[in-house]
């Protein structure tokens, strides 16, 4: 019996500590409901958790995102149900428009109006944005901001041609091709190397010219910024004019007024005209023929036709090069031409054997000295000779244009008779309708679809969709909303659903031809909506079965996570329940332990 250390007190009271703890433990265990709250109560689990946790963590937010992606593809599929409403209501105009029970001047003309303002329209649905981002107007805005690195700047930003039409343009110059014209002049400074002189080859350039004139909002000024196929600009000077217009000048030759409202202008604003060539309309006949049309004096047996032939024969150096419009018009005189040819007993046509009547009433006999007519600036030559040819020559430019021979008849007896023969010319006409002209290339009126210039709304542009739908960076999703067709004509396959993308805006309904040639164009146009809104309902599909496998893994994960960090409350009661009572009895035979000593007071007494 010793009184220094109290040994079974001590005992009692270390397995009173670890009972405690182990109680406590127990106790924030099943208060937490965490099996693990602290790396100590499972190292290797603690970590194997935390790494789910964070998976757990990045699925929950990519079924947000997701659902955001499924958001965005409603609210531009939402817009497209009205684009494809406006397409039918023009598809209606058209057929309306095709019909021909409707003035042009009067009734189109008003299809024509509601048409332009569906048009606007269609261009302000393209506009619709989810979140500031526009995915339908192809990175021009209604009013024509273009966007830059993908950001509409409302006040750097370039904006496209304003609609203007052809009215507003007013071409001072009856642009006929004569040397010395206003017109021959300005073709020839904007480029040196294209002339046009009457009667001479022609060497004028291409077709047409398009000059790009931009328009300067602090001075209320245009300016020439560029042109097509190699031409020049800086002969050309634009002098302002009321309201904001201009005058187009070529070397100090004013050749055209564009009328246009300032208050509809933004700075940045450009008017593209076109520069007509129709010269290059004329060209070189491509064959040349005759055909019988009558014959009288001849018995039976005398004559056969087949024999008694005519040969129209076009010289292979009347080239496109040499064609001027005196031969051309020589052409048409020469088409549709009668030659007459007389047979005399067995003998071959005789140069004063023939006529040629020109279509217009000319009579040319057969003579060995020739005969001359003018046509225009041009003199024409009409030779012939025994053997019965006649050949046609341009004295003053020295071409041959070619030649007429009257075939001698081999099996004749001494009847006499008389053949005639029409002539035919193919060839490229020329299209005097098509004389050079200045027009807007960009038609239509000058509404507009967002009519005020100050905004300022920071949009962004994209033509594509990348949504982050998993955990991980390699889970994350572009959607190009890209689709191949092969049956929109010159319908790009895009997202652009504007007037422009869709191509209405180069629609007209003011004649029957023009109503009935949009009927197909609104047609693509329609399929092209279709092909957008079904790509919008291919990836809403897929992000609806994506939320849906995101929602199993996450679910399967916070199970298996639950396992290992999670307290089995029934057991883990069990364990408290035994610490509890180990803890009291722990305590109780500490109490007992400190009664042993009082028995050495016995001793003592």
């Amino acid at each position: 019996m010793v009184v220094q250390h109290n040994l079974t007190a001590i005992n009692a009271n270390r397995y009173f500590g670890i009972n405690n703890n182990k109680l406590s433990k127990s106790l924030e265990k099943l208060s937490s409901g965490y099996a693990i709250n602290r790396a100590g109560d499972n190292a290797a689990g603690l970590a194997v958790s935390e790494k789910m946790r964070s998976q757990i963590g990045g699925l929950t937010q990519a079924v947000k995102n997701a659902q955001d992606g499924i958001s965005m593809v409603q609210t531009y599929e939402g817009a497209l149900t009205e684009t494809d409403s406006i397409l039918q209501r023009m598809k209606t105009l058209a057929a309306q428009s095709a019909n021909g029970s409707y003035q042009d001047d009067v009734d189109r003309e008003a299809i024509q109006l509601e048409f332009n303002q569906l048009n606007d329209e269609l261009n302000q649905i393209a506009d619709t944005d989810f979140n500031g981002v526009v995915a339908l107007n192809g990175g021009q805005m209604a009013d024509g901001t273009k966007a830059i690195n993908g950001k509409f700047d409302y006040e750097n930003g370039t904006k496209a041609a304003t609609k203007l039409g052809k009215g507003d343009v007013n071409v001072l110059d009856a642009q006929a091709w004569d040397n010395g014209t206003t017109a021959s002049v300005a073709w020839k400074v904007l480029n040196g190397q294209w002339t046009r002189e009457a009667g001479k080859p022609a060497t004028n350039g291409p077709d047409s010219v398009d000059i790009t004139f931009k328009f300067n909002q602090a001075d209320g000024t245009w300016s020439a910024t560029g042109a097509t196929n190699g031409a020049s600009t800086g002969s050309i000077t634009c002098a302002k004019t009321a309201n904001g217009g201009f005058a187009v000048e070529i070397n100090s030759v004013t050749v055209a007024n564009v009328v246009v409202d300032q208050t509809k202008l933004g700075n940045g604003d450009t008017i593209t005209l076109t520069f007509n060539n129709p010269a290059n309309g004329i060209s070189a006949p491509t064959n040349a023929g005759a055909t019988v049309s009558d014959s009288t004096n001849f018995t039976e047996g005398s004559i056969k036709l087949k024999d008694a032939d005519v040969k129209v024969k076009l010289d292979t150096g009347l080239t496109d090069a040499k064609m001027t419009e005196d031969i051309d018009k020589l052409m048409d005189l020469l088409d549709g031409a009668q030659f007459d040819a007389a047979y005399k007993n067995k003998t071959a046509s005789k140069a004063g054997d023939f006529k040629l009547t020109l279509k217009d009433g000319t009579a040319i006999t057969g003579n060995t000295a020739g005969t001359k007519i003018k046509i225009g600036n041009s003199e024409f030559s009409f030779t012939t000779t025994d053997a019965g040819v006649l050949t046609i020559k341009d004295e003053t430019s020295s071409v041959t244009i070619g030649t007429i021979t009257a075939k001698a008849a081999t099996d004749t007896d001494t009847s006499v008779g008389n053949i005639s023969y029409k002539i035919g010319i193919e060839k490229s006409k020329y299209d005097a309708a098509a004389a050079p002209s200045i027009e807007v290339a960009k038609t239509g009126n000058v509404s507009r679809s967002n009519s005020n210039n100050a905004a300022s709304a920071p949009l962004t542009y994209a033509d594509n969709l990348t949504l982050q739908v998993g955990a991980r960076t390699k889970d994350s999703v572009n959607f190009s909303f890209e689709y191949t067709s092969n049956g929109l004509g010159d319908l790009k396959a895009d997202l652009d659903c504007s007037a422009r993308g869709l191509g209405t805006d180069k629609l007209s309904l003011t004649t029957q031809e023009s109503a009935n040639a949009a009927i197909d164009k609104i047609d693509n146009a329609i399929n092209k909506v279709s092909m957008v809104r079904g790509s919008f309902g291919a990836v809403q599909n897929r992000l609806e079965h994506k939320i849906d496998n995101l929602n199993v893994t996450t679910e399967n994960l916070t199970s298996a996570e639950s396992r290992i960090r999670d307290t089995n409350m029934a057991e883990e009661m069990m364990n408290f329940t035994k610490q509890q009572i180990l803890s009291q009895a722990s305590q109780s035979m500490l109490a007992q332990a400190n009664q042993l000593p009082q028995g050495v007071l016995s001793l003592l007494q």
